[in-house]
């Protein structure tokens, strides 16, 4: 088997990181990972549970946590806020800081109410995560899945590669700036939704394939885009399709076994692909090599597909590579950009990220 090296042809394209406005205080830059429920002991405190915390300032932390507005209305796990106030609490007893009463409110009652608190979904585990978006651009929340398998399927929560892959569009901005945007095995839309929210595409179609994953996500993209006005399209396969003012705004059952026969055409000629983990299973890499043919065609072969990837089995990227390379794709492998703004754990995950075009001699 070639190594990764080998495969991948042309030069890496260094991100440019965008500097912040301003730097967020600590209190801020938990909150953010509460809300994105960022593993309890993955979350960078930043010295705020290194000092005494009084009466006012654990208030404070309640306030921008479990009591802040957006988790009020729309619940994030009841298992993930218990889990982080017990935490708070360990911490704040070890430096024997007398604890404010809302904090044992608080986790006496989620340790009795179990995960019944309203709006969350129990009957198949869903809840809710928020992105706080960078340079003030607002918040994605997304109804998801706290398990990685759900209903059958992997689709219903966020992947570390979809994080990814908007750190790497955050940093990339003119190449989706006002752009055709197709997105492969969108899941719950983090990416798509991004995208649609902060970079104005003229179209952003979202698709998947499986029931629960479509539901899920036209759920989500009612939620972040209220106010978009509905419109009609005779396409049986889009089952929403919205206009933000900006953007269109799609959601497609696309089943790359059959995407010859799904009018793709009458509703976007993609000038970009985005996808985020979707090569982990050998056997769907025909299926999705033929998606890729039909779609640049589509295009004559003026568009590019950047793809996120979490490499759990080097033997299994390579041989999607490998089968890019022989259909004359041309691969550049990008710097993936560090976790900035959506709080992946970049030290623990093998992520990579690649923009592939089409070549030709």
């Amino acid at each position: 088997m070639k190594t990764n090296e080998t495969l991948v042809v042309g030069v890496a394209k260094e991100a440019t990181a965008t500097a912040t406005a301003a730097v967020d205080s600590p209190l801020k830059i938990v909150s953010k990972q509460f809300l994105c429920c960022t593993p309890v002991r993955s979350i960078r405190w930043h010295g705020l549970l290194s000092e005494t915390l009084t009466w006012d300032e654990q208030a404070q932390l309640l306030d921008a946590t479990v009591d802040h507005p957006l988790v009020k209305r729309y619940p994030v796990s009841v298992a993930y806020q218990a889990a982080f106030l017990k935490y708070v609490i360990e911490q704040l007893s070890k430096m024997n800081v007398e604890q404010h009463d809302r904090l044992y409110e608080n986790y006496c009652g989620m340790l009795a109410s179990g995960a019944e608190l309203p709006l969350d979904d129990p009957s198949i585990g869903l809840s809710y995560k928020h992105y706080e978006l960078p340079h003030g651009q607002g918040v994605i929340s997304l109804k998801e899945s706290g398990a990685f398998v759900s209903d059958g399927t992997t689709g219903l929560c966020s992947w570390q590669a979809a994080k990814a892959l908007c750190e790497h569009i955050s940093n990339n901005r003119d190449d989706f700036q006002g752009r055709n945007i197709l997105e492969l095995g969108s899941g719950v839309g983090l990416a798509g939704i991004y995208l649609a929210k902060c970079y104005e595409p003229s179209i952003v179609v979202m698709s998947d394939c499986h029931g629960s994953v479509l539901t899920a996500l036209k759920d989500n993209v009612r939620l972040n885009f209220p106010n978009a006005a509905h419109v009609d399209c005779d396409n049986p396969l889009v089952s929403l399709l919205l206009d933000s003012g900006n953007t269109l705004i799609g959601v497609m059952d696309l089943d790359w076994q059959y995407v010859s026969a799904s009018n793709l055409s009458q509703l976007i000629e993609p000038d970009v692909i985005v996808a985020a983990d979707i090569v982990y299973d050998h056997t769907l890499f025909p299926a999705l090599l033929s998606t890729l043919n039909y779609i640049f065609c589509l295009s004559n072969n003026r568009c590019k597909f950047v793809l996120a990837c979490t490499e759990r089995n080097q033997d299994t990227l390579n041989e999607f590579l490998q089968l890019l390379i022989t259909a004359k794709f041309r691969i550049n492998e990008e710097t993936v950009s560090p976790s900035r703004h959506f709080h992946w754990d970049s030290s623990a995950s093998n992520i990579r990220i690649f923009t592939i075009s089409r070549a030709f001699t």
